[in-house]
């Protein structure tokens, strides 16, 4: 393998190295609980908030509605059953029954509205339980598949970290210098395919003088955008 080629195959190791470890971030950030899931499990404590209040709302009522129907009934039993006699105390005793029924009916209908809106609420929270149930399960599956392609980058990792050390001493460290300096100057990408005699970066066609001179020196680079030109043909010895 050439000096060219083989930074070539460096810098090819070395993208995909940072390629997947800036993957295995953005898994990492991925894992755990997402903000669809702590929203439907906001939505269903709400919700089960509103089927309790409600329920204690209901059994209030039917408390309520049980205590003036039982006073209601006490109250005509004296009243028809001739032990009251005067007829002042009969008078405020029959006022007391018709002031019962009235609060009855008041009751019966705020106990009616309670229980119209228990049964919305548990269609609401039902609704917002099946929600979360489906975002868990989904969101298991998500994570189960990023799990698994951690482990699969991981295990690539490993495999470029022994593939570049292996390829290390093929490489002169001068070369290696100014492939270091090139990478971090231009953007990553120090070292480019020539094809049809022109770089493929910058697409300027290199001179027949310095291609001598690169045949030369056993290295060549490109005139204007000074990166390391591996000939096309050379990869594919």
């Amino acid at each position: 393998m050439s000096r060219a080629a083989s930074l070539y195959r460096l810098q090819q190791l070395d993208t995909e190295a940072e390629a997947g470890q800036r993957r295995l971030t953005e898994i990492a950030a991925a894992l755990g609980e997402t903000a669809i899931l702590r929203q439907a499990r906001t939505a269903a404590r709400q919700a089960a908030a509103q089927v309790q209040e409600w329920s204690v709302r209901q059994r209030d009522l039917e408390l309520e509605v049980q205590g003036i129907k039982s006073d209601i009934a006490a109250g005509e039993r004296r009243l028809y059953g001739g032990s009251v006699r005067n007829p002042k105390e009969l008078t405020d005793l029959q006022a007391k029954v018709a002031s019962l029924k009235r609060l009855l009916e008041r009751k019966e209908e705020n106990l009616l509205e309670a229980m119209i809106a228990r049964e919305e609420a548990e269609a609401a929270q039902a609704k917002s339980q099946d929600l979360l149930t489906r975002v868990e399960a989904s969101l298991q599956a998500e994570q189960a598949a990023l799990r698994a392609e951690a482990e699969r980058l991981e295990t690539r990792l490993t495999e470029i970290a022994r593939d570049r050390q292996a390829l290390l001493p093929e490489i002169k460290p001068d070369d290696l210098e100014l492939y270091r300096f090139l990478r971090r100057a231009k953007g990553g990408l120090a070292v480019v395919l020539m094809r049809s005699g022109a770089c493929s970066a910058c697409g300027i066609e290199v001179p027949q003088g310095q291609l001598e001179r690169g045949r030369e020196e056993g290295l060549l680079t490109c005139g204007n955008c000074e990166r390391i030109l591996v000939p096309e043909a050379e990869l594919n010895r």
